[in-house]
């Protein structure tokens, strides 16, 4: 009962962890961490969501809008991208120049963004332009409230973006 505890509260701190991330973070063997979770779930105190090959994990309560928005920043790639679409539409092509990233990285990404309903896709003869779904200020927002330690990740990327645009010109 006691590791359920544990468990849990681990959730509640990083709500959007993957399942992988919370076994490594806990030191907690597969086996033992997915028998835990089917009870959390059971119990009603957990929801899980599976995404790709990833097992994102939440609070219960703790869905909808919260939940898309956390999954969209759980990898850096995905950040970097939101980021960069915070300045306003852009290409495909334009995304991967900008962040030094190959087409298929980009082409990827972006599929699972629209997935997710963050980000939203215009095709214009042959190319694709992408733009945020939501007002950055609701990203920043659920970013801050659910995962403080990330904000501040974010606000390094940020300065890093924006210095290396000046450099570019």
């Amino acid at each position: 009962m006691e590791r359920r505890k544990e468990i849990l509260s681990a959730i509640r701190e990083r709500p959007g962890t993957t399942f992988r991330e919370l076994a490594r973070e806990l030191g907690i063997g597969i086996g033992d961490l997915q028998y835990h979770l089917y009870r959390l779930e059971k119990d009603g105190l957990v929801v899980s969501k599976r995404v790709g090959r990833r097992r994102y994990l939440f609070p219960k309560g703790l869905e909808g809008e919260a939940q898309r928005l956390l999954i969209a920043i759980s990898t850096e790639t995905r950040r970097k991208i939101l980021l960069l679409l915070m300045e306003g539409e852009m290409t495909q092509g334009e995304i991967a120049r900008r962040l030094n990233l190959s087409q298929p990285t980009v082409s990827y990404h972006m599929g699972e963004l629209v997935k997710l309903g963050i980000v939203k896709s215009r095709k214009d003869g042959r190319s694709v332009s992408y733009s945020l779904s939501y007002d950055p200020a609701t990203i920043a927002r659920v970013v801050k409230n659910y995962r403080p330690s990330l904000w501040e990740r974010l606000a390094d990327s940020l300065i890093d973006l924006l210095t290396s645009m000046g450099d570019e010109e």
